[in-house]
């Protein structure tokens, strides 16, 4: 059994992690097997997580299922994995990684957004999920600037003593051949993060790709990026109303539809509106273009240090 640490779990498991994790420590918060016999899940799920996911509660444990494909079953200290069809063995890990973990986050009340995240000045300044904004190749800009990665995809949010700080993730980035091309000279030998995606997998820290910082820090700004068509369009950082920033939180949570399904929205309302009273969130808008993203992360660092 092997330690290791993410999102700011101590997670134990023999699991043989093909993604590059940080190491661990005990005690552990829970432990993760993959287990040959699958749980007696009841025969109606309990509520609807979304299209790809049913979460089924029973006397003592939940699991989450994406039909046919696998289960993970959370139980006090442990969640096992039961693979449903062997052709889907590459799932396990990403499956992990993403709305298992962020379930077993937003249970225990630290929401999770889905976010890139650098440490920049000794605080988190994080950029939210928008389609086609390119929220990885702002983060890999703001590395090559000297900002240290804090996590690439999922963002769990900490409430302490009234601050707000945003937990790292895991020595790893996942980009697209043209990012990996801009920012590493190619993609060869990179593995692919799905067999039929072309992202790939680049490690961060020593042999790889600039610096990772391995502790919660507290959140700077959470930005809503917006890459604009007109290469030659200035870097506009604009702050959003509380109203407006509070559903572009909702909005850009990881699994949104496993939270509302587990019936936890409500205290996440509560908890994003807490955040935004203290936690500014800005529209940054930037032009397309690898060569502008320099001038995007030297506007992104002076607005940080505001």
């Amino acid at each position: 059994m092997r330690s290791h640490r993410l999102f700011g779990i101590n997670l134990t498991s023999d699991f043989p992690f093909s993604f590059q994790l940080g190491a661990g420590s005990a005690p552990a918060d829970t432990m993760f097997s993959v287990c040959p016999d699958p749980p007696a899940v009841p025969a109606v799920p309990a509520m609807a997580g979304g299209s790809a996911f049913r979460l089924y509660r029973a006397p003592g444990f939940e699991v989450l299922q994406e039909p046919g494909l696998l289960d993970f079953c959370f139980r006090p200290g442990r969640i096992d994995c039961h693979l449903l069809d062997p052709r889907y063995e590459f799932l396990i890990e990403l499956r992990l990684l993403g709305p298992v973990l962020t379930h077993w986050l937003e249970s225990r009340g630290l929401p999770v957004l889905h976010s890139s995240a650098v440490a920049a000045n000794g605080r988190a300044a994080a950029f939210l999920s928008t389609h086609g904004a390119g929220k990885t190749g702002l983060a890999a800009a703001l590395m090559q600037a000297g900002c240290d990665l804090l996590t690439d995809d999922l963002l769990p949010i900490e409430e302490r003593d009234g601050k707000f700080l945003g937990r790292s993730g895991y020595p790893q980035m996942r980009m697209w051949p043209d990012e990996a091309v801009h920012f590493l000279g190619g993609c060869e030998g990179l593995p692919l993060v799905h067999p039929e995606l072309s992202k790939r997998r680049v490690p961060v820290g020593p042999d790889g790709f600039g610096t990772f910082c391995d502790r919660p820090l507290p959140l700077s700004c959470l930005y809503v990026p917006e890459r604009l068509p007109d290469c030659e369009a200035p870097v506009e950082i604009h702050e959003i109303s509380r109203r407006d920033a509070l559903i572009e939180l909702v909005r850009h949570s990881f699994s949104p539809y496993l939270v509302e399904a587990a019936g936890l929205q409500p205290s996440r309302f509560d908890f994003f509106a807490r955040l935004v009273r203290e936690v500014p969130v800005r529209r940054l808008s930037y032009p397309s273009g690898f060569d502008r993203l320099p001038s995007v992360a030297e506007a992104v660092l002076r607005d940080v240090e505001c």
